[in-house]
């Protein structure tokens, strides 16, 4: 049999992956808008899980466009697809629902530094997000930031601290996030630190990401751990945006990690 643009084995990967979770894009309206804050929606894909605990936000990293569309129900980048991994009860616990938050244009493009990511419209996405998922599931939400969504993630936390609504987040992911990125006291919510051990992006050194933990740990009430990733493969492109850095052939290893720490929170 023939299939035209995809491959048998990703389609049977699509479908292996598909089967616990329901799948839907929804338009998430701004809770605020303004002259610096913008009233179009943001796109989410929401995947739930089975007798989920808590909801996972993933905030992409490079410029944090996805172009997610209305009735898409799947998004098959490996990445993402590592993520649903957490919805699958044959796959992980399958208990974490999770939402793909895009952005409805690129942040900060083709700037060496995402600045974007820490302006009044983006940081109102995410809580807007936050407290939308929060009210149609129910559940805790947890953020996750990857590379440069690491900034959006320390960002957002600095604006909750000074907003008095840390509350909003019941834990975080920082996940191969840019040195840059740091977090300030005070913090009393469970963050996991994760970071392929092979990381070869020069914005995103694990050695860094390694210290970042150790602050953290240091000024956070709650629980705070740092796990490696170890398998999985480079590419032959750009180290920031492909192979170890963005857990090319370790889909199954780092889901497992986020879905074995999210568990100890939720037994």
């Amino acid at each position: 049999m023939k299939y035209v643009g995809r491959t048998f084995a990703s389609i049977t990967l699509s479908l292996l992956l598909g089967v616990a979770a329901r799948a839907e894009v929804i338009a998430v309206e701004q809770i605020e808008k303004g002259l610096m804050i913008s009233s179009e929606p943001s796109m989410s894909m929401y995947w739930q899980g089975k007798s989920s605990k808590a909801l996972l936000i993933f905030i992409p990293g490079g410029e944090g466009y996805i172009g997610l569309k209305p009735g898409q129900t799947d998004q098959l980048y490996q990445f993402h697809q590592m993520l649903k991994r957490l919805t699958n009860p044959t796959l992980t616990s399958g208990r974490f629902d999770v939402v793909l938050l895009d952005s409805p244009r690129e942040l900060s493009p083709r700037q060496p530094y995402p600045s974007a990511r820490s302006s009044s419209d983006h940081l109102v996405r995410i809580e807007s997000a936050a407290r939308f998922y929060q009210e149609k599931t129910g559940l805790p939400v947890w953020l996750m930031g990857h590379s440069n969504g690491g900034i959006s993630l320390t960002a957002f936390v600095k604006y909750l601290q000074k907003e008095n609504k840390t509350s909003l987040v019941a834990g975080m992911i920082p996940s191969g996030i840019r040195s840059e990125s740091y977090f300030n006291a005070p913090l009393d919510m469970p963050v996991l630190f994760m970071h392929h051990q092979k990381d070869g992006c020069s914005h995103t050194l694990s050695s860094a990401s390694h210290e970042n933990y150790l602050k953290v740990k240091g000024l956070n009430q709650s629980v705070t751990e740092f796990v490696y990733v170890t398998g999985g493969a480079a590419e032959s492109r750009d180290p920031c945006r492909s192979g170890y850095h963005m857990y090319f052939g370790a889909s199954e290893e780092a889901a497992n990690l986020i879905d074995a720490f999210m568990s100890k929170i939720y037994p």
